[in-house]
């Protein structure tokens, strides 16, 4: 199964910001363009065929309603961002060191301002590949998401490894191919940055 992983556009007014799950809005000019550069790609075959599910935040509703027209996405509550707790809105500059240090430490295991993990988001995310039906499918998807997603997704089962640190730009794809929940194929050529 392919799955391509996009990160929504640069969201408005976020620079040194810990938004997360917090709701921010993209300039409509952002998103025009990201649709286009989008559209140029994601193979043509995949967005005619694709099933495309996004997170709920805004940012990437508006994204995949554009690249799913004139079918509708269908929203997916596991796609959604790792969820900060006390940390959602304060400038990171603002968040406590001995915090972000402590995090730093234990990347899969410390929950981030009292939110969560990465291995709670791993949990969503097979959570999601169960529920989209992955098995036995040849139809590919495309899932609008964030960083924090596409990090853990990309780290597979190994749980740790450079891609919890990857560099996820706004408006990146990653294609992955999944076999089974914990055998996932990352195809460094499909990985396109804007």
């Amino acid at each position: 199964m392919e799955i391509y992983l996009v990160r929504h556009p640069r969201p408005s007014r976020t620079e040194g910001l810990c938004y997360g799950r917090t709701d921010v809005p993209v300039d409509p000019d952002v998103l025009a363009a990201a649709v286009v550069s989008l559209r140029s790609r994601i193979p043509a075959r995949v967005l005619r065929r694709a099933r495309i599910f996004t997170s709920p935040a805004s940012r990437c509703v508006g994204l995949a309603r554009e690249l799913a027209a004139p079918r509708e996405p269908r929203i997916a509550a596991e796609l959604h961002e790792m969820h900060f707790g006390a940390w959602e809105g304060l400038a990171w500059e603002s968040v406590p060191r001995a915090e972000l240090d402590a995090w730093a430490i234990q990347l899969w295991a410390y929950r981030a301002g009292g939110g969560e993990s990465a291995a709670m988001v791993a949990a969503r995310w097979r959570r999601w590949i169960s529920a989209a039906g992955i098995a036995g499918q040849d139809t590919p998807l495309i899932a609008v998401t964030h960083a924090g997603l596409i990090r853990v997704a990309l780290a597979g089962p190994c749980r740790f490894g450079p891609e919890l640190a990857r560099d996820v730009p706004f408006g990146s794809v990653h294609r992955v191919v999944i076999d089974a929940i914990d055998a996932v194929e990352i195809d460094a050529s499909r990985t396109c940055t804007p």
